[in-house]
């Protein structure tokens, strides 16, 4: 065991937490590693700012309205829109730590305050790109937690076990979010038209109770 590793590999995080406009980008593996969302595309190019998360299936650009509706077509409610994203987020820090480490980081408040919020339909860069008006499709969730390097997960759900992974920067602090129109948009589209599919695990009834009630206020 890692011991708190799992603490002190967060902080190295981002979603959607932790991650300004110029994260390092990361890559995992297909079937066994979590997804990386937070890492931000603010400063890379316009047609590569899309990070590999978990799989390397991608979705081809699109025109927003189109796309939203091909992703709006391959999506679904979840049936417990909670439990899934603490599911979703358990898959992530999984990149950096083992279940026992996870444990160990929630028990001991390390990480807490675990949060699943529904962004559909509002803005793909929280209004802070200038002139970007395209919104996130259906079913599109945050999931993320404090510290805030411990990352955000941006995601929609696909079913039950399978989400499809959105690689927003969680902070927007590149000053051309705010300046640049035609930089704002493509940085958008690379994420959002460059979505990355994950295989949602499950933890254990103990440690999903735990990523639900670890609370620091």
């Amino acid at each position: 065991m890692k011991k708190i590793g799992l603490s002190l590999a967060v902080l190295g995080l981002s979603v959607g937490l932790a991650a300004c406009g110029n994260s390092n980008q990361s890559q995992f593996s297909q079937s066994e590693s979590a997804t990386k969302t937070t890492a931000s595309h603010a400063s890379s190019q316009a047609s590569h700012s899309s990070r590999q998360v978990t799989s390397t299936t991608s979705v081809p650009a699109a025109s927003s309205a189109t796309s939203n509706s091909k992703l709006a077509a391959t999506s679904q409610a979840p049936q417990d829109a909670t439990t899934l994203g603490y599911r979703v987020f358990y898959t992530y820090l999984l990149q950096n730590g083992s279940p026992a480490d996870i444990q160990t980081a929630l028990e001991q408040h390390q990480l807490a305050n675990i949060d699943v919020t529904d962004v559909s339909g509002k803005n793909v860069t929280s209004n802070y790109g200038k002139g970007v008006t395209d919104v996130f499709p259906a079913h599109t969730y945050t999931v993320s937690g404090t510290p805030l390097a411990a990352g955000t997960v941006t995601y929609q759900v696909i079913d039950e076990n399978t989400v499809r992974v959105f690689a927003v920067p969680s902070h927007f602090q590149d000053q051309r979010w705010g300046t640049d129109h035609a930089w704002a948009q493509a940085q958008a589209d690379a994420y959002m038209h460059h979505p990355t599919i994950m295989k949602v695990r499950t933890p254990s009834a103990q440690l999903l109770d735990l990523m639900k009630t670890t609370r620091d206020f």
